[in-house]
């Protein structure tokens, strides 16, 4: 299945925006607050902007579904995410 396209109420990110160097927990709340604006909204991280599925081989530590509820929840006020890690019928997460 692929993933839903980009709009007013779903946005796809790299897996890069959360972890390594290049993590930016700021943009990912600016977006988060975006999505609470528009009444909601699905925000899909680990999927590039051109692609419809995450990589075959891409594995997410679950320890970084909690830190991305928790830093959310930091930078933002008034705005609650609920991450879940799901795992594509390709095999990644």
């Amino acid at each position: 299945m692929a993933a839903p396209r980009e709009s007013h109420n779903s946005d796809r990110k790299s897996l890069r925006k959360v972890t390594g160097a290049s993590a930016d927990f700021g943009e990912l709340a600016r977006d988060c607050v975006c999505l609470a604006n528009a009444a909601g909204g699905t925000l899909l991280i680990g999927i590039e902007d051109s692609d419809d599925t995450p990589p075959p081989d891409q594995s997410i530590d679950p320890a970084l579904v909690d830190r991305i509820r928790k830093r959310i929840g930091e930078l933002t006020l008034n705005v609650q995410v609920v991450p879940e890690l799901k795992r594509h019928e390709n095999g990644g997460e």
